[in-house]
C-alpha cells in the first residue's frame, strides 16, 4: 500500500525565500542594456531556469528567483522611482519619492507563465524600513527616518504589492533589519497601514536571530511569520512560549553554508519544531534565507533534501520499491520495442516490432517527451496490466536515450549509460 498524508493532518508546503544562484555574466547584462530591443532579455531566461529548478526540487510555492539588481537597490532605482538619485553606491532622496511604474510585475508574470496551474507563486518585496535605512536624505523633503519609512511604504511598497498580487498566491515582505536593530514602536502602525485591504495573504520574513523580537513580530499585520530555526534553539522555546494568531514559516536549511544538510538532519529540525509548537501552526518549510550566495548545485540539492525531509516527517519513510519478474506469457502481446540513437541525424529512433521482428511502427524525435506522447496517442502498447509496465520501462529507456543524445554519450538499450570507452 502507498502511504498518503491524512486529510485531517496539517501538511506544510515547501517554499523558498526568494533569490536563487543563476548568474548572468556582466558583459551580457551591459549588452542587454545597450541593445534592449535586439537582445533576448537574459533575466527572463534565468527566471525560467530558476522556477524550473524549484519545481524539479519539489518546491510548491516558488518565487521568481532572480531580480535585475539587489532586493534593496531594485526598489530604489531612479528608473522606477522619482525623487531618488544615485551617487556611486549611495542612494540619495532629494525630492518627493513616488513609484513611477511597476518594478517587478513583468518578471512575476514571466514566472507565473512557467509554473503549472497546480503550483503556486510567492514573491518577496523589500520592507520599507530596510529601504529607508539604505537611503541618505538631502534637503528637507523628509524630516527623519520614520517619515521616510512611511513614505516608502505608501509610495513604493504598497503600490508594488498591489500590482503583483493578481499573479501570486502569497505576498512576502523581507525585513532583514528587524533582527539586527532595536524594534521601533511605529512598526505596528506602519504594517497596518501598508498591508490593510490587500487581497492575498502576507508572509513576513525576518532572517537571523529573532529570539528577542519574536513577541514584537506577532503584533504586526501578517498571516505567516517566516523565521530561521537552523541555529538558534532559544527561538523555538520563545515561539512555543507565546500566544499568537499567525502561522509559522519554518526555516530549516542553512543558506550561509555550502554544505548540503542530510535529509535526516533537516527532518530533525522539522520534527522538533512540530512537536514543540504543534504541526498545525506550520504553514511552510523553507530555506533559512535567500540562496543567492550558494552554488547552483548546492542550492538545488538543499531544496531537494528539504522536500524529502518534509515528506519523511509528515508521511514517513518511503516504501521500498520492488518488481515482479515477468514470464514469457506476461509479455505485451502486441510486440516489443527497440530504442536506438542515430548520432549522425541526432535523433532518437523508436521501433515497435512484432515478435517476428517486423517493425510495426517507427517514430523519431530529439524529445523523449514527444516520443512517449506519440506512443500513448497511437495506442501502440496494449491496454493491459503488463502493457502499463511496458510503458514504464519504455519511458525509462527513452529518458536514457535522450540523456545520451544530449551529452554525446553512447546509448545501449537495457544497459546503464557509460562514459565513452567504458563498457
Amino acid at each position: 500500500m502507498i502511504k498518503t498524508v491524512s486529510k485531517k493532518r496539517k501538511f506544510p508546503s515547501t517554499t523558498v525565500i526568494g533569490s536563487y544562484p543563476v548568474f548572468i555574466p556582466a558583459g551580457l547584462m551591459s549588452q542587454h542594456a545597450a541593445f534592449a530591443d535586439e537582445v533576448e532579455d537574459p533575466i527572463q531566461s534565468t527566471i525560467e531556469l530558476s522556477v524550473r529548478d524549484f519545481l524539479s526540487a519539489g518546491i510548491e510555492y516558488p518565487s521568481t528567483g532572480q531580480t535585475r539588481d539587489t532586493f534593496v537597490r531594485i526598489f530604489l532605482d531612479p528608473d522606477y522611482v522619482s525623487g531618488i538619485s544615485k551617487h556611486g553606491s549611495e542612494t540619495i532622496v532629494n525630492g518627493n519619492i513616488k513609484r513611477t511604474r511597476p518594478i517587478r510585475l513583468d518578471d512575476v508574470e514571466t514566472a507565473k507563465e512557467v509554473i503549472p496551474a497546480y503550483y503556486h507563486l510567492k514573491e518577496p518585496v523589500t520592507d520599507p524600513y530596510t529601504l529607508a535605512r539604505n537611503c541618505r536624505i538631502e534637503g528637507s523633503t523628509y524630516g527623519d527616518l520614520k517619515e521616510l519609512t512611511f513614505a516608502i511604504a505608501k509610495e513604493i511598497v504598497r503600490p508594488e504589492l498591489e500590482s503583483i498580487q493578481p499573479f501570486v498566491d502569497y505576498l512576502q515582505i523581507d525585513a532583514p533589519y528587524f533582527s539586527v536593530e532595536p524594534f521601533k514602536d511605529y512598526f505596528k502602525d506602519l504594517y497596518e497601514e501598508m498591508l490593510s485591504g490587500l487581497k492575498r495573504p502576507v508572509v513576513l520574513h525576518v532572517c537571523g536571530d529573532t529570539f528577542s523580537i519574536f513577541k514584537e513580530l506577532t503584533k504586526l499585520k501578517a498571516d505567516v511569520i517566516s523565521l530561521d530555526f537552523t541555529s538558534h534553539d532559544r527561538l523555538l522555546e520563545e515561539v512555543a512560549l507565546r500566544n499568537f494568531d499567525q502561522e509559522i514559516g519554518l526555516g530549516c536549511v542553512s543558506t550561509s553554508s555550502p554544505i548540503v544538510e542530510s535529509v535526516r538532519e533537516i527532518a530533525g529540525i522539522i520534527q522538533r519544531v512540530s512537536q514543540k509548537i504543534g504541526e498545525d501552526r506550520i504553514s511552510f518549510v523553507h530555506p533559512a534565507c535567500g540562496e543567492r550566495g550558494l552554488s547552483l548545485d548546492s542550492a538545488y540539492q538543499k531544496n531537494v533534501n528539504l522536500t524529502l525531509a518534509r515528506n519523511q516527517v509528515f508521511i514517513g519513510e518511503p516504501l521500498a520499491a520492488h518488481s515482479v519478474s515477468l514470464e514469457e506469457s506476461d509479455y505485451d502481446p502486441n510486440g516489443y520495442f527497440l530504442i536506438q540513437v542515430d548520432n549522425q541525424e541526432q535523433q532518437i529512433v523508436v521501433s515497435f516490432n512484432s515478435y517476428e521482428h517486423v517493425p510495426l511502427v517507427r517514430l523519431q524525435s530529439t524529445s523523449g517527451e514527444k516520443l512517449i506522447s506519440a506512443i500513448i496517442d497511437n495506442k501502440i502498447i496494449s491496454d493491459t496490466e503488463y502493457g502499463k509496465r511496458h510503458l514504464g520501462y519504455v519511458g525509462y529507456e527513452i529518458g536514457k536515450a535522450e540523456t545520451a543524445l544530449r551529452n554525446k554519450l553512447p546509448y545501449r538499450q537495457d544497459r546503464p549509460l557509460s562514459l565513452p570507452g567504458i563498457y
